[in-house]
């Protein structure tokens, strides 16, 4: 449809725009090649620079406007910087030339006159609004709009032209918290984000605090008769505002100059004291936007629901690819899998014939055969073969060439278990940030759009909201939310009494969301925080900074932030003790702060805590906004308040001279102002960003600065004004408030309904969990030579522990081969005075032992018999000098597969078999094998019947890469038997396993009549 109207003119003139830019880039383009008309060879420094002033000396004199020389210039370092690409230019050529442009001053000469205009007409209407008479209409309502102004300092346009909309068709709702009194206004100018959901949609709705004078007004206005008067409309408000003004030029006769001129008066009532940043936002110069209402209700009735679920790794609901008849997916993505799928697309060097949509299609089925992938992988590989019925071979090598590696990125570390449509929405909006062009984004939108459509129709992506796949989006979203203080403290006492999680974790996940509660600091910024980056001092400054884990997101990114002047008493400790057992566990400095699992390099999953405390806090709640980011928002906001208040009552448990120490912490010896200092402290450039999305108490603070000009009234001006009555003149505030919130009938804001308290009975009790990583690490030291003493000082762990964890590593060190002579079944003759298994060797494993123990941790208390079994059977079962375990009972080994398909997949073994072709029960290992590969491994040259046997070997997630080397053509992984060795060292009871050995070992010796020998497992 063609665009009319002011679409038209916006569109018309950004083609001429447009133009200019390409007139203007070509002329850059001819002034380089005149300078520098052969790029080959490159010139010497000295020609450069001479050659380089004729440039500057040529655009001088045929350029006139700035806006032009930046384009030219930036155009012209663009060619320089291709010249060095392409022609190996070894000088630096120079920076691009960046303009900013001064901020436009509020209290112009032009803005004060309007102000002083304003002032004097305020103080003629308010001395006659305090003469005893009864309003008519038209004066009660201009009265209200009025004092809207001039006392609730309510002086943006939107905001007046709304209220005015409400008060007009009588739909003005007044709610108060804590005697507070104000109107839910919604906005819809353009140029606003949006702040809350309303039925699902995004809505920007702004809290009108009133101020006594205004309510009052209002009484009298609601008195009056209405029959014979009409509201003037919007384009006629401002001119009714002024009725009866005298005529002086300097009053404003918009509405827009008329509302900014009326902050001046506001600011000006005696008591009021308003800093620059409030009046800027109270005229709507700076924008900030209002918590949802639900939200602020908690801060007057702060209750918290009570928890059922004590997991991290399981709060979202699993998707179709995660269950067990669809276990059959690789954990580590594939390498070649993008090159295998590019040339389905790609018409063959020795075929001349055109590349059809069946040969496309026949290609990616072949793929199919050629898995296991990844659910990523597989799920971008069935919509391509879904694609290629309809689609030509050229379309899909567009789809492949905008989505497959854009894709194949952002799924490569996702967990689709516990994908939630939160995450997923979060995971598409970064995607999209990061393509510059916009018709390029507009292609890759349309390609993943239809891409989740049909990962959601197969059940494999959650449902996500339409809107989020639209480019032309008028505003932006602020996600407003506050998390109080004993919802925080929830929080943290639900992590203490998680199941799934060691000790260490728990730790770490604490310190992790107290350090972006109190501190501010991004998830991506604490995913990424070293050991070197944080001081050892009193304040420990923490230094955000670039490095390999990843890097700022924008330059005011880099900065340094006090930790421990923000933090409370217990959870200074708290982090203390994390920081500390991270020095003594990982001692290098550029190991990193959070991890979970055995690697001290491998970046946590943002995911999976974004998912987790996001979960958390909107179960405790019963708020369904909440997200993780919102333990930021709550810090920012936080020190808006403490800088601008004096008492905060519950929304800060910070004592005074914990406020004063912060105050003096974050300013230093700057003069700014403490705006500049939070700004500065949350990385951005300005405090403009921090208001638009991270301020969400301007308007409470602003209507509490303004309120206080009440004090300035007399009682007999307030029984005129209706504030109070006669009888109530002398009485405090508070009582007025409460007989203007009787006599308006004002509803209080009601939270959300608490479905269950949390009690202690409920809560399972907290058990010591200790960390594979940090039982290896005190037997290291055992067999470095520690002694038991100083280990148990070291690491805080009792002396019983520790017996218990040797007695059991040497029973497993006893362990024999049945061979003869016998030998060590774990400890090679290189380690034989060792107790501890040999260390991973490489980060894949490190990844997937990780893996391996979350999903024990899920499946071990639901069928914790065979699992023990399984793992003594293991333990007895294996041997150093060959890999895998040994099974020679088909049923053994089918339970052994069973018990473990949860954690382990079918696809990850690999079976070399033994002596089969004549087993008496080769029907029955065939079963057990099946979905398994198979290696035929020693074979009987005799017709004799024989049992078989087949050594069960666990995939390495390297075996793909370290065969195309050709060093080996098969290659296993002992990260299975590492983690049942561990498990074993700290889980088994030594006596009762001994007993259990010998009461059957004597059982046997009776049955055959036989005498009793110890057996060599039985001795330590």
């Amino acid at each position: 449809m063609t665009k009319v109207g002011v679409n038209a003119r916006e569109e018309a003139l950004s083609k001429k725009r447009n133009a200019e830019i390409a007139r203007l880039e070509q002329h850059a383009k001819a002034l380089i090649t005149k300078a520098f008309p052969s790029p080959h060879p490159p010139p010497q420094q000295q020609d450069f620079e001479k050659k380089w002033q004729r440039f500057m000396d040529d655009c001088n004199n045929t350029l006139g406007a700035k806006r032009d020389y930046r384009i030219v210039f930036n155009a012209a370092v663009k060619i320089i910087r291709q010249y060095q690409h392409d022609y190996g230019w070894s000088f630096s050529p120079p920076s691009y030339l960046v303009s900013h442009k001064e901020p436009k001053q509020l209290r112009t000469k032009e803005w004060l006159n309007r102000a002083w205009a304003s002032n004097d007409f305020y103080h003629a209407w308010f001395d006659s609004l305090l003469t005893p008479s009864k309003p008519d209409a038209m004066e009660a309502y201009r009265n209200v709009l009025l004092s809207l102004l001039f006392h609730s300092g309510q002086c943006q346009n939107a905001v007046v032209l709304a209220f005015h909309q409400g008060l007009s068709n009588d739909t003005l709702e007044l709610k108060h918290i804590n005697n507070h009194i104000y109107c839910r206004l919604e906005l819809t100018n353009s140029g606003l984000n949006t702040n809350c959901y309303v039925e699902g949609e995004k809505k920007h709705i702004h809290l009108a605090y009133l101020h006594p004078i205004t309510l009052g007004l209002l009484r009298q206005w609601k008195k009056v008769c209405k029959k014979s008067w009409s509201s003037p409309n919007d384009k006629q408000l401002c001119c009714f505002l002024r009725n009866g003004a005298p005529t002086d030029k300097a009053l404003p006769t918009s509405l827009h100059h008329f509302c900014q001129a009326a902050i001046y008066t506001t600011e000006h009532q005696e008591y009021v004291e308003l800093s620059q940043a409030l009046v800027e936002y109270q005229i709507g110069r700076v924008k900030s936007y209002s918590l949802p209402e639900d939200n602020l209700a908690r801060l007057s009735f702060p209750a918290v629901n009570g928890l059922s679920h004590f997991e991290f790794y399981s709060g979202a609901a699993k998707a179709a690819y995660s269950s067990p008849a669809n276990s059959n997916y690789s954990a580590v993505s594939n390498k070649a899998f993008f090159t295998t799928l590019k040339a389905c697309f790609i018409k063959a060097k020795d075929n001349n014939n055109k590349l059809s949509s069946s040969e496309v299609g026949r290609r990616l089925n072949a793929m199919v055969d050629d898995g296991p992938y990844t659910v990523g992988e597989t799920l971008l590989l069935d919509w391509f073969i879904h694609k290629a019925q309809t689609c030509s071979p050229s379309s899909l090598m567009q789809y492949h060439c905008s989505l497959s590696r854009r894709w194949l990125f952002l799924t490569e570390s996702c967990d689709f278990a516990y994908l939630d449509s939160e995450l997923l929405e979060q995971m598409y909006e970064d995607s999209m940030a990061k393509i510059d062009k916009l018709n390029s984004r507009r292609y890759f939108v349309a390609r993943l759009k239809d891409l989740h459509q049909f990962g959601a129709l197969s059940g494999v992506l959650p449902e996500i909201s339409s809107e989020l796949f639209t480019l032309e989006k008028s505003t932006q979203h602020t996600r407003a939310g506050f998390v109080d203080e004993p919802l925080f403290s929830a929080l943290l006492d639900h992590i203490a009494h998680l199941k799934d999680l060691n000790d260490d974790e728990k730790l770490g996940l604490k310190s992790l969301c107290i350090i972006s509660y109190r501190c501010g600091l991004r998830l991506s910024e604490l995913q990424k925080l070293q050991l070197r980056n944080v001081e050892v001092s009193d304040i420990g400054w923490i230094d955000i900074r670039d490095n390999r884990y990843g890097s700022n997101k924008t330059a005011s990114s880099r900065r340094k932030v006090p930790l421990f002047p923000l933090l409370l008493e217990h959870e200074k400790a708290i982090v203390q003790q994390h920081l500390a057992q991270r020095r003594l566990l990982h001692n290098k400095q550029n190991s990193l702060v959070f991890s979970f699992g055995h690697n001290p390099y491998q970046c946590f999953d943002t995911s999976d805590v974004s998912r987790f405390v996001g979960h958390t806090l909107k179960t405790l709640s019963g708020l369904n906004h909440f997200v993780f980011y919102h333990l930021r928002h709550s810090c920012l906001s936080r020190l808006q308040l403490f800088f601008e208040l004096d008492t905060l009552g519950n929304l800060c448990r910070y004592s005074h001279q914990q406020r004063a120490d912060i105050k003096s912490t974050l300013l230093g010896q700057s003069l700014q102002k403490g705006y500049f200092a939070i700004a500065a402290l949350a990385g951005h450039e300005s405090p403009e960003m921090t208001f638009a999305h991270y301020f969400h108490f301007s308007d409470v603070i602003a209507h509490l600065k303004v309120t206080k000009s009440v004090n300035a009234i007399l009682p007999t001006q307030k029984v005129i004004l209706g504030i109070s009555s006669r009888r109530l003149q002398s009485s405090s505030n508070n009582v007025h408030l409460e007989y203007l919130i009787k006599k308006l009938k004002i509803t209080p804001l009601k939270s959300v309904a608490i479905k269950s308290k949390p009690t202690a009975t409920a809560l399972p009790a907290i058990k010591p969990t200790i960390s594979i990583p940090l039982c290896y690490r005190v037997l290291d030291e055992y067999q470095k030579g520690l002694s038991i003493k100083e280990i148990t000082n070291k690491y805080f762990i009792e002396q019983t522990v520790i017996d218990k964890w040797l007695a059991n590593a040497n029973f497993i060190k006893s362990l024999k081969t049945n061979t003869s002579p016998p030998t060590s079944r774990h400890f090679s003759k290189a380690r034989a005075r060792l107790i501890l298994p040999a260390p991973l060797k490489s980060n894949a494993e490190a990844l997937l032992i990780d893996k391996l123990i979350l999903k024990v941790r899920e499946h071990y208390k639901y069928d914790r018999d065979n699992f023990q079994a399984m793992l003594e059977y293991a333990l007895k079962n294996t041997s150093v000098s060959k890999s895998g375990i040994y099974f020679n009972d088909p049923f053994k080994l089918n339970t052994f597969i069973q018990t473990f398909l949860c954690i382990v997949p079918k696809s990850s073994w690999r079976a070399i078999t033994y002596y089969h072709q004549n087993s008496r029960v080769a029907s029955e290992w065939e079963d057990a094998l099946k979905g398994i590969r198979n290696k035929r491994g020693k074979t009987s040259k005799s017709t004799r019947t024989t049992q078989g046997a087949v050594r069960l070997e666990y995939i390495s997630p390297l075996e793909t890469n370290i065969k195309t080397r050709g060093r080996y053509k098969k290659y296993s992984t002992h990260t299975l038997v590492y983690l049942f060795h561990m498990m074993g060292i700290m889980m088994l009871n030594v006596q009762t396993t001994i007993t259990t050995l010998e009461s059957l070992q004597k059982s046997i010796r009776k049955a055959k009549n036989q005498s009793y020998r110890h057996n060599a497992l039985l001795k330590l």
